[in-house]
């Protein structure tokens, strides 16, 4: 499993790095920090996911903040 991990990270690494290197030649500073960020958030939620660790829902939030608001308009 760690040989997986470390091959998945290496070639998002290697990917990431190219695709940063293109924007940065394109003159598209901006999108080559958007681009790197999610590419890291990716590679991270990847290795959790290949590592069989339980990753929350990204939906838990939203759910938090209207679970409220729902609960007044069913009881009217």
């Amino acid at each position: 499993m760690i040989v997986q991990i470390a091959v998945y990270v290496i070639v998002m690494l290697s990917w990431s790095f190219y695709k940063t290197r293109y924007y940065f030649n394109k003159k598209q500073p901006k999108e080559a920090v958007i681009y790197s960020c999610l590419m890291g958030v990716c590679a991270i939620l990847g290795s959790l996911v290949i590592a069989h660790i339980h990753v929350p829902s990204s939906t838990v939030l939203a759910r938090l903040m209207f679970e409220h608001f729902g609960k007044i308009i069913l009881q009217q």
